[in-house]
């Protein structure tokens, strides 16, 4: 529908930080809690504008129609605020944090939308290798 309006499209990688280490040291639930809690953060900045979704695991897509004149760049700070918000008011000791990887499907690009989150992926996976491997907050 957006190539027919002549919008643009961003698909997204979402992928769960640092999964097995919350596992590890808090347990499966604390980990099964953190998935959860990752698909309503999702849901919540998708809002009904696009489409979120599990693939398995611990990693999302995100599809939504994009008007904004970046490279998805908007859009990861609007996840990563969510984010930093969700862990400021949590009451659990670690942090919940996910790294994204964006692709923006032009209007008039015939890319196929398995082929899009492939380029998502490969974006995803160069912000992989920013991340902190520190799950605990901060003791005050």
């Amino acid at each position: 529908n957006n190539r027919k309006d002549k919008k643009r499209t961003l698909v997204a990688y979402v992928d769960m930080n640092n999964l097995k280490i919350i596992n590890d040291k808090f347990g499966h639930d604390n980990g099964d809690f953190s998935i959860k809690a990752i698909s309503n953060i999702l849901t919540e900045v998708v809002e009904k504008k696009g489409i979120t979704g599990r693939l398995g695991g611990d990693e999302f897509a995100v599809i939504i129609p994009y008007s904004l004149d970046d490279d998805g760049e908007s859009f990861k700070k609007k996840v990563a605020d969510s984010f930093n918000e969700f862990n400021a008011t949590s009451e659990k000791p670690y942090m919940v944090n996910v790294s994204v990887g964006a692709y923006i499907l032009e209007s008039d690009n015939n890319l196929k939308l398995s082929e899009a989150l492939t380029f998502a992926d490969e974006n995803l996976y160069e912000e992989k290798k920013k991340r902190s491997k520190n799950v605990l907050k901060e003791q005050s």
